[in-house]
């Protein structure tokens, strides 16, 4: 069985808006235990209060006297709800607190008795019809006093509007039951609150339901549906259709990530394309020399092997063009290391990387001298210390080779307004011309390829800048030589 569904948006945005129901929900369940124990405690009042007269009525000197408390009982239940009256040993009306009826109407219509405690009180009822005047000697909770225990009962009145408590406390005096103090009060404040909280509560929840319901088409409409948008438009451009585009009129982080997915897109074509352009580039130079090696081997297997001039002339053709592609293959590889290299950063010392890039062109090529003249402010560069090697290496070597006789080769380390880092490698020879400054970047374009040039040096150099997030700068002419220069943070 898949359970892929419980990990989706929606899923998930459900199960936060049932826990925003659920929330009213065990409100509802709490009111319900906070009315039994509200209840509990009116009959525990109702208790104490009978203990209290049970105690009085014990400790008088003269007898309980249980006919003569009528004004007694009066004054206890005048500012309360309750109803107090003492009952005989058998059960016989001695006293009533509310001779003219209960403080909450007349008890004398016939109850719906439900003989169980309160704590388990129910709303369904047993009915049971009494005569109008009510022989209170026969219900249970009195039958339980007169034996000499307490007894409790709770009575929905027939129009149910009103539902009483019932408690009675024998009084024993000696061993023996002599009365029986009987207590009524009406439940209506506690159930008129309950039924307060109850709506309130009720209304929560149904305010928490529209409230989700709203919350959940809104995010459904914002996040889900886009999300299922951009899965289907990703899906069409793997199979490729590369017309599709996955950018989005939006704002939200939905929108920031449809973007940045359209430009990673961009991104992979645009690189698609630079594979295929080099390949074709590649296959292009490869073509030249191995069609001269080619012919050189056909043409000594043919018999110019037998020309001792000519053989030598082939045999030189075939080493220059191997050569070439050495030259060739070398430089691809550098220009593929310089692209692919994921080294990470670290800091070093960028003077030293200088002047050791210039001694070592200087060793290769002692004809041409070259000055470093090193004015930043700082020594210190964060970058792959290999590739700018390889970088500097490569702009030094193309100026010696295009310097005029006799020059030197400069290179100027100096900081830029931002603390910026500029170096710039300036020889003195022919300037390059308008239509060549903008080809010069480009792959195995080249003025020397009859000297060994192949055309890769500055592509890998600018290759190598771009990815350090430099610039590059171009200026020739014949007053002032050609300069290279890039920028580094």
């Amino acid at each position: 069985m898949s359970f892929a569904w419980l990990f989706k948006i929606r899923t998930r945005l459900l199960l936060v808006n049932v826990l925003i129901v659920a929330v009213p929900l065990l409100g509802i369940a709490f009111a319900r235990f906070y009315e039994r124990e509200m209840l509990q405690a009116l009959e525990q009042d109702m208790i104490n209060q009978g203990e209290i007269l049970r105690g009085m009525l014990l400790s008088d000197a003269t007898g309980l006297r249980l006919a003569e408390r009528q004004p007694v009982l009066s004054h206890a239940a005048k500012r309360t709800r309750t109803r107090i009256r003492l009952l005989g040993a058998k059960g016989e009306l001695l006293a009533d607190s509310h001779e003219a009826g209960p403080p909450e109407g007349p008890e004398s219509r016939p109850p719906t008795i439900v003989p169980r405690s309160v704590s388990e009180m129910r709303d369904t009822a047993e009915i049971a019809v009494r005569p109008p005047r009510l022989d209170v000697s026969t219900r249970e909770e009195v039958r339980a006093a007169m034996k000499g225990s307490y007894g409790s009962a709770t009575r929905f009145w027939q129009d149910r509007d009103t539902l009483y408590l019932f408690s009675a406390l024998p009084i024993v005096r000696q061993g023996k039951v002599e009365g029986v103090i009987y207590i009524t009060r009406s439940t209506n404040t506690v159930r008129g609150a309950m039924y307060r909280l109850r709506g309130t509560l009720l209304l929560t929840l149904l305010g928490a339901l529209a409230v989700t319901f709203v919350l959940s088409t809104f995010l459904a409409g914002t996040i889900s549906r886009p999300l299922s948008h951009l899965t289907r438009l990703a899906q069409r451009i793997a199979r490729g259709d590369r017309t599709q585009r996955l950018a989005l009129e939006r704002r939200d982080e939905i929108g920031q990530l449809a973007r940045a997915f359209d430009r990673m897109e961009r991104r992979l074509d645009e690189r698609a394309r630079y594979v295929a352009e080099l390949t074709a580039d590649i296959s292009h130079e490869f073509k030249s020399p191995l069609a001269g090696i080619r012919g050189a081997a056909e043409l000594l297997a043919e018999g110019a092997a037998d020309d001792p001039e000519a053989r030598q002339r082939f045999l030189s053709n075939i080493l220059a063009d191997a050569h070439r592609l050495d030259r060739l293959v070398s430089r691809l590889l550098e220009l593929s290391r310089a692209e692919a290299d994921d080294a990470p950063a670290e800091l070093f010392d960028y003077e030293a990387l200088v002047q050791e890039v210039a001694d070592r062109a200087v060793a290769r090529s002692p004809e041409v001298e070259v000055d470093v003249l090193y004015r930043a402010s700082r020594t210190q560069l964060l970058g792959r210390r290999a590739l700018l090697d390889s970088a500097l290496q490569n702009l030094v070597e193309n100026a010696q080779q295009h310097a005029a006789q006799g020059t030197h080769v400069e290179v100027y380390v100096a900081s830029t307004d931002d603390g910026s880092i500029r170096t710039s490698v300036k020889n003195h020879g022919p300037a390059i011309s308008e239509a060549n400054r903008s080809k010069v970047w480009a792959r195995f374009f080249t003025t020397r390829g009859d000297s060994g040039g192949t055309g890769l040096g500055l592509p890998i150099v600018k290759t190598i800048i771009q990815a350090h997030g430099g610039t590059l700068e171009l200026t020739s002419s014949d007053a002032d030589g050609t300069v290279f220069s890039f920028v580094l943070s």
